[in-house]
């Protein structure tokens, strides 16, 4: 019979503490190291708003808004881009340490002092080193850190917070708004959507102040206007047909990343676009078909769920950047502890994997044939992990009925 959650728990001991700084100590070398990744970026536009400068307006700024302030601290007391490295990479490295206590703690909740309850922790720990190039060297561990202790928040019944994190991790990196159906229907569920609602409105509520300075809004359209990244289930597709000679496409260094571009990339790109919107609202559907079928409870129940529309929205996504998988790896490492193992580890290998893609000298001008397997196999386990968990919440939510209470196990 599983342990299920209880407010008696046990609390973190000696040895999860001893292990969760032996984790964040080889993240924190790296983070301080002087490889710089995407950092001269936020660097320059720290130091540009310091300057004076209007984000938006007198500068492109790529991403929403609250995504500079995490970058002012660092660049204020810092000033050079070596001292910004370094106070960034401390920022980072604090919040994978408070990733891993979620993640540990939630284990030790679910199963005490059993084996199991090391698992979260164990594979986001090794995952996350082998992800270090991009994990530490790019924000991304920001928005993941809020949408995860979102999910943290809502499977222990704190709405409020829950609401607050979403909303600042959307205003943040966006992806976290995906979860926000899942969210509304569970709180829904259990008749406590104003304190998710009002959580939201509190983490949103500065933008209307800052409108008025700030035309935060033109973000949007950069990321419109970007092409067909070559890491991109359809760019896999479409560059491995070019490697056989049965397609034409050209690598190409745009202005945020490499892209494949030629005719038969526009034609790729505008089915993947609609296949990407069409899927991501789908996902989340079958998401609120579950929870509105069954009310979910264990922590690792509700990272399932989440699971649906987050993999949906990153492996149909026309811009795959290796840092997205970084958005999936918590909630995986967690799905761990319910039901069938496949689907979260097959997404936990494909991040592990997603490093290897840029080993190659030729990545600047093309990958070749190896490189293009890896990349296929790796979006291959995305798709298939996506496929696998839909199938689950989906039958899971068939067999039960609308009145059904109590938990519900994804994996029965």
């Amino acid at each position: 019979m599983s342990a299920s959650p209880s407010p008696s728990a046990p609390r973190l001991s000696l040895p999860h503490w001893l292990a969760l700084a032996a984790s964040v100590v080889p993240l924190a070398v790296y983070a301080f190291s002087p490889r710089l990744g995407d950092l001269p970026l936020y660097h320059g536009w720290a130091r540009s708003f310091l300057g004076g400068a209007v984000p938006y307006l007198d500068f492109r700024f790529e991403y929403p808004p609250y995504a500079l302030p995490w970058f002012i601290p660092a660049a204020w007391l810092g000033g050079t881009l070596p001292r910004f490295v370094t106070l960034f990479g401390l920022q980072l490295t604090l919040l994978d340490g408070f990733i891993k206590w979620m993640l540990l703690s939630e284990g030790v909740r679910r199963w005490g002092r059993a084996p199991r309850a090391w698992v979260p922790f164990a594979v986001y720990s090794v995952v996350s080193l082998m992800q270090s190039i991009h994990y530490l060297k790019r924000y991304d561990v920001i928005p993941a850190t809020l949408a995860l202790a979102a999910l943290v928040a809502l499977a222990r019944r704190r709405e409020g917070w829950a609401g607050a994190a979403l909303a600042v991790g959307t205003v943040t990196k966006l992806y976290p708004a995906v979860l926000v159906p899942l969210a509304l229907a569970l709180c829904w569920k259990r008749g406590r959507t104003r304190q998710l609602v009002r959580g939201m409105v509190a983490g949103v509520l500065p933008l209307v102040p800052l409108s008025f300075f700030w035309p935060w809004w033109r973000f949007a359209s950069f990321h419109v206007e970007r092409g067909l990244q070559v890491e991109s289930l359809g760019a896999s597709l479409l560059w491995a047909a070019h490697l056989l000679g049965l397609a034409q496409a050209e690598w190409v260094h745009a202005t945020a990343a490499y892209e494949l571009h030629g005719a038969d990339a526009e034609a790729v790109k505008a089915v993947t676009r609609w296949l990407w919107v069409a899927g991501s609202l789908g996902a989340a559907a079958v998401g609120v078909r579950a929870v509105l079928h069954r009310l979910p409870e264990r922590m690792e129940d509700v990272a399932r769920l989440a699971l649906v529309p987050l993999v949906a929205f990153v492996v149909l996504n026309p811009v795959l950047s290796p840092q997205f998988l970084i958005w999936l790896t918590g909630a995986a490492a967690l799905a761990l502890l319910s039901g069938s193992p496949w689907a979260p580890a097959a997404i936990l290998v494909a991040a592990a994997i997603t490093r290897g893609i840029f080993a190659g000298s030729t990545y600047n001008t093309g990958i070749n044939a190896g490189y293009t397997l890896l990349l296929l196999a790796r979006n291959g386990l995305l798709l298939g992990a996506g496929v696998a968990l839909t199938r689950e919440v989906w039958r899971a939510a068939s067999t039960r009925t609308p009145e059904s209470q109590g938990q519900v196990d994804l994996g029965a």
